[in-house]
């Protein structure tokens, strides 16, 4: 985790920004840091990377449109350095907050302001919430700790007096699909992969929330956020039907079609397989998008990747995510059967 001077240093960032931009990872924790940030400070803009495989120099566009005097970069370490030279050449101080590993480290030490808990790897939502300590914020912050299976120090606390949405005795894993809390991480995930329409509209109406009941009851505001939830949740389902099992050890998904969720398509599988090692693939024109969780996920992605042009991938000890190229596929799930089997 980050020293108490490393988290002076970054509430004094926020402090001196007047306008910031706020650019976050498309996905739960990425979100929920930006709202603790933002109703600290209730100023600046948000804005979700939608970007692969960095955030890219597109996003200069938002820089110029909102006028801002500063970018904080949330949950992200793959930063394009024409972005980045970008900011250089109007003079805006960049900040990183995150928690993994980035391919291009030495770099953005150089030319940033990086915050990072790697190898710890504490969420980035954990972190932002360390910034101010705000009680009101605690919600958010669980939330987006729960989206990144990391139970934090204050969770005991919210669990007493919050019983009903939370339970502090189960796994990071378990509070995803049994506490309400954990559905409303999940709910997050899925609506970030809405239209961008209705990804503003979730922003914004996440940005007023009071409580965890604004998001858990369904009404006009809502409404678009649950229907997505059962839309994904039903092609999740009907995606895990189509699951093979490769000796007595792995779950093996490959799938193709409108919608790529191998993350929440793995994490669903290994919540009803908690022995297995899960591989699951979308199948993409160019590349696949590959999800990985169980024991040894790191480093069997580590050695199956080394060798393969064009593959990236990285993540935490029992959950990763990968980008391969399609005509690589075969060469990359066989070396993971053969590491996986090997031991």
């Amino acid at each position: 985790m980050l020293s108490k001077d490393q988290l002076k240093e970054i509430r004094e960032h926020l402090e001196r920004a007047q306008n910031p931009l706020f650019l976050y990872d498309n996905d739960a924790d990425g979100l929920c840091s930006y709202l603790i940030l933002k109703r600290e400070l209730q100023r600046g803009k948000g804005v979700a990377i939608k970007s692969f495989p960095n955030l890219s120099i597109q996003y200069l566009a938002r820089v110029e449109e909102f006028n801002s005097d500063y970018v904080f970069v949330l949950d992200c370490s793959e930063i394009s350095r024409e972005f980045i030279e970008g900011l250089q050449e109007k003079n805006i101080p960049l900040v990183i907050i995150d928690h993994h590993e980035s391919s291009d480290q030495k770099y953005l030490k150089e030319n940033a302001e990086i915050f990072s808990t790697f190898p710890s790897s504490e969420p980035t939502t954990y972190i932002c919430q360390k910034i101010y300590e705000r009680k009101a914020s605690q919600w958010i912050a669980l939330i987006g700790c729960i989206s990144d299976v990391f139970k934090p120090d204050f969770a005991e606390e919210f669990a007493e007096e919050n019983p009903e949405i939370y339970n502090s005795s189960l796994t990071p894993f378990e509070t995803l699909y049994k506490t309400e809390l954990g559905k409303i991480a999940m709910m997050l995930n899925y609506g970030l992969k809405d239209t961008t329409t209705n990804v503003v509209k979730l922003m914004k109406y996440m940005e007023k929330a009071n409580n965890p009941s604004d998001i858990l009851v369904e009404n006009k505001e809502t409404i678009n956020l649950h229907k997505k939830f059962r839309k994904v949740n039903e092609y999740i389902e009907k995606m895990s039907k189509k699951v093979r099992k490769i000796d007595d050890k792995m779950l093996l998904l490959e799938y193709s079609g409108e919608n790529s969720m191998s993350s929440e398509i793995s994490n669903y599988l290994l919540s009803k397989n908690k022995d297995k090692f899960i591989l699951v693939s979308y199948m993409g024109q160019g590349n696949c998008n590959v999800s990985i969780r169980g024991k040894r996920s790191k480093e069997i992605l580590a050695k199956a990747i080394k060798g393969i042009e064009g593959a990236s991938g990285g993540g935490h000890e029992e959950a990763c995510g990968a980008r391969i190229p399609t005509d690589k596929w075969e060469e990359f799930k066989e070396k993971v059967i053969r590491e996986l089997t090997s031991k």
